[in-house]
């Protein structure tokens, strides 16, 4: 998974506040902040019962590229023939299978970690999708997101934020909401069932001005 540009969070946070009249900025704050794919690799070591352990698996193919790669730890990414460090990417610990194409690029992956789990697939130089849940004590979120693709020619480190153009969730405080965005992140047209249960459907201007919505004055709330 490709998460790890750090003016990626400028970008979050821009559009979070944006996302804010929409109803979605806590549910997408919660999910995207910890949907990170990655993997690692460390010495095999011997458990208490004299099994052999191993912290990472990993698979490369005969001329020697990874293709998979399962561990508890964070490996370096590689995109474009170029291997960044690992301290650059994002995300909890865990577990981590990243999976790569036959050029021995990151394409995707899954983690699972105490907080929660979540699914990638990408771009050439960046996220696609995501699908992911997030959980802390009586609160929880799940959320499917596609992203506005980049230029595939950019390198992964001049690739600006890209913004979500669709998203899918569900939050314990907010409800269940669906919310297709512009080409600059803007939420433009919003279904939602709130944590009260009062359904509302809304359109949006540019500035995020509702423009639409139904039902006009929902029980209460003002428009």
């Amino acid at each position: 998974m490709i998460h790890w540009l750090p003016s990626e969070e400028k970008g979050k946070r821009e559009m979070e506040r944006r996302d804010r009249r929409a109803a979605i900025g806590t549910a997408a704050a919660l999910l995207v902040s910890g949907v990170t794919v990655m993997a690692g690799s460390g010495p095999a070591r011997a458990e208490t019962s004299g099994e052999q352990a191993r912290e990472s698996f990993r698979v490369v193919d005969r001329r020697g590229r990874q293709r998979f790669v399962a561990s508890s730890g964070k490996p370096p990414i590689i995109i474009g023939g170029k291997t960044y460090p690992a301290d650059q990417r994002q995300g909890p610990e865990g577990t981590y299978l990243i999976f790569n194409d036959g050029d021995g690029n990151e394409k995707g992956g899954i983690t699972a970690s105490s907080v929660g789990a979540g699914l990638s697939l990408d771009y050439t130089n960046a996220q696609a999708i995501t699908l992911a849940a997030r959980w802390e004590g009586v609160h929880g979120a799940a959320l499917l997101e596609m992203k506005h693709m980049p230029d595939p020619a950019l390198p992964i480190d001049q690739v600006p934020p890209m913004p979500p153009r669709v998203q899918l969730g569900y939050s314990t405080p907010e409800g269940a909401f669906l919310v297709l965005s512009d080409s600059q992140g803007r939420p433009r047209i919003v279904l939602e069932i709130d944590g009260d249960d009062k359904p509302v459907i809304k359109v949006l201007d540019s500035e995020g001005k509702v423009v639409g919505q139904l039902p006009e004055t929902p029980a209460g709330r003002g428009s």
